[in-house]
């Protein structure tokens, strides 16, 4: 025997067949689901997507991914937060360099005054500038934490060495971030640390005097720190650093899904 049960549709109720005891009986009906603003629109542009790139299926390949029970410690985590912390700080970067001028001639310098309008007068400057310099700081704990507990755990060993490599370049550029964006703010501080942090890179008192000279020459344009200096730091914090950062993270992220979690040591 069969009984007829009501299922609801697009405004419409059809009746299908199932087997029962007692032969024909209608079940109570099922509640008419409720129009949703806007739905229609969202599930056009769903299958518009999906009509055209494995929009779907990829997402439901990510939200429904079988993984270790390992993988779930908070520590694996770690490199998904230094992701989220590099996109707070490229939107950050990003609207901080809507009035930064990198113009470091002159008393005082263009690069001076659009930091100090940035921190009194801007609308919110001084937050997001608070927030760049902050997020900055926890992205380099972050990342150290991050490579610490890789190794701990043998993520550098094979297959797993290309990636590990490609994690330290990415924290080398973190580094590069922090040095070259702290010269911005063009003030005593930034200036007088940044020449001697440029002295101790061009291996002063440790290579000859003349490659030692070239390369302090290279990374401030001239003999000592001035415009070109702040000049150059600033086109490879904007320009640059970021491009490297971009391709580097997709490689890493790209070798991680493909060789999944590394298991604990």
């Amino acid at each position: 025997m069969v009984s007829r049960r009501f299922y609801p549709t697009e405004g419409k109720r059809v009746a299908r067949l199932t087997p029962s005891r007692r032969g024909l009986e209608r079940l109570p009906e099922e509640p008419e689901r409720e129009r949703v603003p806007g739905r229609g629109v969202q599930v056009g542009v769903v299958r518009w997507l999906d009509e055209r790139f494995p929009f779907v299926e990829s997402v439901d390949a990510e939200l429904y991914r079988s993984v270790p029970n390992y993988a779930a410690a908070l520590y694996r985590y770690l490199g998904g937060v230094i992701f989220m912390l590099v996109v707070v700080e490229f939107v950050t970067g990003f609207l901080l360099g809507l009035y930064y001028v990198p113009d470091g001639s002159g008393d005082p310098a263009p690069a001076y005054n659009s930091v100090v309008f940035i921190q009194h007068s801007a609308y919110l400057g001084w937050l997001i500038r608070g927030v760049h310099f902050w997020g900055a700081n926890v992205l380099i704990a972050t990342a150290l934490l991050h490579m610490t507990f890789v190794f701990w755990n043998g993520g550098y060993r094979a297959p797993r060495e290309v990636n590990w490599m490609v994690g330290v370049l990415v924290f080398l550029v973190i580094i590069l971030f922090s040095f070259t964006g702290s010269l911005l703010p063009w003030d005593a501080n930034s200036y007088l640390s940044r020449a001697r942090e440029i002295s101790i890179i061009s291996g002063s008192g440790v290579f000859p005097e003349g490659l030692s000279g070239f390369i302090k020459y290279l990374i401030q344009g001239g003999p000592v720190v001035g415009p070109t200096t702040l000049l150059r730091f600033f086109m490879a914090h904007v320009f640059l650093l970021p491009a490297l950062m971009s391709v580097l993270m997709y490689v890493h992220f790209r070798l991680v899904r493909r060789q999944g979690p590394s298991e604990p040591a």
